[in-house]
Protein backbone atom coordinates (compact mmCIF):
# COMPACT_ATOMS: atom_id res chain seq x y z
CA UNK A 1 0.00 0.00 0.00
CA UNK A 2 1.33 3.42 -0.99
CA UNK A 3 -0.04 6.57 0.56
CA UNK A 4 0.83 9.89 -1.04
CA UNK A 5 0.16 13.06 0.91
CA UNK A 6 0.44 16.43 -0.80
CA UNK A 7 0.53 19.56 1.30
CA UNK A 8 -0.01 22.78 -0.58
CA UNK A 9 0.95 26.02 1.13
CA UNK A 10 -0.16 28.36 -1.65
CA UNK A 11 3.46 29.17 -2.43
CA UNK A 12 4.01 30.63 -5.87
CA UNK A 13 7.24 29.88 -7.72
CA UNK A 14 7.15 33.37 -9.23
CA UNK A 15 7.48 35.01 -5.81
CA UNK A 16 10.78 36.78 -5.18
CA UNK A 17 13.62 34.95 -3.48
CA UNK A 18 16.24 37.70 -3.30
CA UNK A 19 16.81 39.55 -0.01
CA UNK A 20 15.19 42.72 -1.38
CA UNK A 21 12.35 40.68 -2.88
CA UNK A 22 11.35 38.87 0.33
CA UNK A 23 11.56 42.12 2.32
CA UNK A 24 9.32 43.85 -0.23
CA UNK A 25 6.87 40.95 -0.06
CA UNK A 26 6.49 41.49 3.70
CA UNK A 27 6.40 45.29 3.43
CA UNK A 28 3.46 45.19 1.00
CA UNK A 29 1.27 43.76 3.76
CA UNK A 30 2.88 45.89 6.49
CA UNK A 31 2.03 48.95 4.36
CA UNK A 32 -1.50 47.63 3.86
CA UNK A 33 -2.05 47.18 7.61
CA UNK A 34 -0.51 50.61 8.27
CA UNK A 35 -2.89 52.19 5.75
CA UNK A 36 -5.86 51.07 7.87
CA UNK A 37 -4.86 53.47 10.66
CA UNK A 38 -6.99 56.62 10.62
CA UNK A 39 -5.48 59.49 8.58
CA UNK A 40 -3.24 61.76 10.63
CA UNK A 41 -2.94 59.23 13.46
CA UNK A 42 0.74 58.34 13.01
CA UNK A 43 3.07 61.00 14.41
CA UNK A 44 6.35 59.07 13.96
CA UNK A 45 7.37 55.86 12.21
CA UNK A 46 10.52 53.77 11.82
CA UNK A 47 11.30 50.47 10.10
CA UNK A 48 14.02 47.98 11.01
CA UNK A 49 15.07 44.66 9.52
CA UNK A 50 17.44 41.98 10.76
CA UNK A 51 18.66 38.92 8.89
CA UNK A 52 19.20 35.48 10.37
CA UNK A 53 20.02 32.08 8.93
CA UNK A 54 17.06 30.04 7.76
CA UNK A 55 16.22 26.91 9.71
CA UNK A 56 17.77 23.95 7.96
CA UNK A 57 20.56 26.06 6.48
CA UNK A 58 20.89 27.92 3.23
CA UNK A 59 19.51 31.37 2.65
CA UNK A 60 18.34 33.84 5.22
CA UNK A 61 15.07 35.11 6.60
CA UNK A 62 14.48 38.75 7.40
CA UNK A 63 12.66 39.96 10.53
CA UNK A 64 10.90 43.22 9.66
CA UNK A 65 9.50 45.62 12.25
CA UNK A 66 7.62 48.91 11.88
CA UNK A 67 7.10 50.99 15.02
CA UNK A 68 4.60 53.83 14.79
CA UNK A 69 3.82 56.37 17.48
CA UNK A 70 0.19 57.42 17.31
CA UNK A 71 -1.54 60.52 18.63
CA UNK A 72 -3.58 60.70 21.84
CA UNK A 73 -6.89 60.59 19.94
CA UNK A 74 -6.16 57.11 18.55
CA UNK A 75 -9.03 54.76 19.51
CA UNK A 76 -7.28 51.40 19.64
CA UNK A 77 -10.50 49.43 20.17
CA UNK A 78 -12.30 50.98 17.20
CA UNK A 79 -9.24 50.39 15.02
CA UNK A 80 -8.92 46.76 16.15
CA UNK A 81 -12.57 46.14 15.30
CA UNK A 82 -12.18 47.76 11.88
CA UNK A 83 -8.90 46.11 10.88
CA UNK A 84 -10.04 42.70 12.13
CA UNK A 85 -13.24 42.88 10.08
CA UNK A 86 -11.36 44.10 6.99
CA UNK A 87 -8.80 41.29 7.02
CA UNK A 88 -11.25 38.53 7.97
CA UNK A 89 -13.37 39.65 5.00
CA UNK A 90 -10.26 39.10 2.84
CA UNK A 91 -9.95 35.51 4.10
CA UNK A 92 -7.17 36.13 6.61
CA UNK A 93 -7.03 34.59 10.07
CA UNK A 94 -7.01 37.29 12.77
CA UNK A 95 -6.74 36.68 16.52
CA UNK A 96 -6.63 39.15 19.40
CA UNK A 97 -5.25 38.76 22.89
CA UNK A 98 -4.32 40.97 25.82
CA UNK A 99 -0.69 40.93 26.94
CA UNK A 100 0.02 41.10 30.65
CA UNK A 101 -1.81 43.08 33.27
CA UNK A 102 -1.22 46.47 31.63
CA UNK A 103 -3.69 45.92 28.83
CA UNK A 104 -1.28 45.85 25.90
CA UNK A 105 -3.05 44.33 22.92
CA UNK A 106 -1.71 41.88 20.35
CA UNK A 107 -3.22 40.96 17.00
CA UNK A 108 -1.97 38.07 14.91
CA UNK A 109 -2.71 38.13 11.18
CA UNK A 110 -2.09 35.12 8.94
CA UNK A 111 -2.31 36.09 5.29
CA UNK A 112 -3.15 34.18 2.14
CA UNK A 113 0.54 33.49 1.53
CA UNK A 114 0.82 32.10 5.09
CA UNK A 115 3.06 34.92 6.24
CA UNK A 116 2.36 35.91 9.84
CA UNK A 117 2.07 39.53 10.98
CA UNK A 118 2.04 40.39 14.68
CA UNK A 119 0.67 43.78 15.69
CA UNK A 120 1.18 45.04 19.24
CA UNK A 121 -0.46 48.15 20.66
CA UNK A 122 1.40 49.36 23.74
CA UNK A 123 2.01 52.47 25.76
CA UNK A 124 4.93 51.22 27.84
CA UNK A 125 7.15 54.04 26.50
CA UNK A 126 4.67 56.67 27.68
CA UNK A 127 3.28 57.14 24.17
CA UNK A 128 0.91 54.80 22.37
CA UNK A 129 2.74 52.75 19.76
CA UNK A 130 1.52 50.35 17.11
CA UNK A 131 4.25 47.84 16.26
CA UNK A 132 3.95 45.51 13.26
CA UNK A 133 6.38 42.57 13.03
CA UNK A 134 6.81 39.80 10.50
CA UNK A 135 9.49 37.45 9.25
CA UNK A 136 10.00 36.84 5.55
CA UNK A 137 10.29 33.58 3.71
CA UNK A 138 13.82 32.31 3.21
CA UNK A 139 15.91 33.75 0.42
CA UNK A 140 17.57 31.47 -2.08
CA UNK A 141 20.86 30.15 -0.70
CA UNK A 142 23.90 31.98 -2.05
CA UNK A 143 25.47 30.27 -5.05
CA UNK A 144 28.74 28.60 -4.21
Amino acid sequence: MVVVVIISQNVHTDRPTSRDGVIEEVLVDVDSITATLPAGTVTASSDTSNASACPGGGGEEIAVSRTMTVGPDFDRYAWIESVTRRYKDRGWSVTLRTLGSQGHLALKFVGQQLLIYRVTITDETGEVQVIIRSTSRCTEPAAS
